[in-house]
């Protein structure tokens, strides 16, 4: 593998001395920065129909979730399908503002409506708060799918990173409590292993903007958690069969890479529809800082594109 060119040149221009490491910030400061970092780094804002916001009951209170719908052009005619969406961030950082312009793409590209989920955030709420929203915001959106304008069986979900980690718990408690019924999960570089070490972890986890893991899952999981229960490191789970089919997506250069393949890998074997992409050339979120490196929107594109065939089948 080759690291992108532009990536390569990006990288090499940072200098590491002049950030404060996450661990040395506060949540709040850490929180604050990382908003201002992806405004810089996002791609274009890409226009839709409209956007709304809502509130979905949630275990601790209530939940605001973002409603993206497509421009008519976009769309299909009668109830369009919809993805939940669940943002990246290290459990600890990212909210609907920081994946604004990820659920615009897909939105304006899968011509499907997109439901942000604002979910809690550690350490302040640790796991499986995380996982508990996102499960009933899901649910919500479900019970509420023709208020919203969507068709319910046709209901994706997905996240970025620990958004994708989020995503495999949900699946996995859908099928468990028998709904609802999901068409897709869109695993983006999903953490699915917070208690294993790879070889890609070896490799990548200095150097490629993905510096904190033992950080962010120490902050997620907390001194007396198990980051080895199924609900937290998926692909430690006994089971993986019965669950939605899914399109899985790495990155060749990310320190979550092997596990994100291995899940995929464990999902066909269970007998799960799986279609795997790895982008070789690029690193962890990429598909967040778009407005820099021109190549990296084609990991957004393979996202659509999986949205859009299984909104057809």
């Amino acid at each position: 593998m080759q690291l992108d060119p532009a990536l390569a040149e990006l990288l090499a221009s940072l200098d590491p001395t002049a950030e404060t490491p996450v661990e040395e910030m506060t949540p709040e400061d850490a929180r604050a920065e990382w908003k201002v970092e992806m405004a810089a780094v996002a791609g274009p804002s890409l226009p839709v129909g409209s956007v709304s916001a809502h509130t979905a009951p949630g275990p601790a209170g209530p939940l605001a979730v973002r409603l993206y719908e497509p421009e008519a052009a976009g769309a299909g005619p009668g109830p369009l399908p919809i993805l939940v969406y669940y943002h990246g961030g290290g459990w600890i950082r990212g909210d609907l503002d920081t994946h604004d312009d990820v659920c615009r793409y897909l939105c304006h590209h899968a011509g499907c409506l997109v439901a942000s989920v604002d979910y809690r955030l550690a350490p302040e709420h640790r796991f499986p708060a995380a996982l508990e929203d996102c499960d009933a915001a899901t649910r919500w959106v479900a019970a509420n799918a023709r208020k919203l304008g969507a068709d319910p069986a046709r209901l994706a979900i997905g996240g970025d990173s620990a958004g994708g980690n989020i995503a495999c718990g949900v699946t996995l408690t859908a099928r468990e409590r028998g709904g609802p019924a999901i068409c897709l999960q869109l695993l983006i570089y999903p953490a699915t292993d917070l208690a294993g070490e790879t070889e890609s972890k070896r490799l990548y986890s200095s150097g490629y903007l993905l510096n904190s893991m033992p950080f962010y899952v120490a902050s997620y999981v907390g001194p007396e958690g198990d980051a080895a229960a199924p609900l937290a490191s998926p692909l430690r789970a006994p089971d993986l069969s019965g669950l939605p089919p899914a399109f899985v997506m790495t990155a060749g250069f990310d320190p979550l890479r092997d596990e994100g393949e291995a899940y995929a890998r464990r999902l066909q074997a269970a007998g799960v529809a799986v279609e795997y992409r790895c982008h070789e050339g690029m690193i962890h979120g990429f598909v967040s800082i778009t407005g820099l490196i021109a190549s990296a929107e084609a990991g957004l594109a393979d996202a659509a594109a999986a949205l859009r065939a299984a909104f057809a089948r």
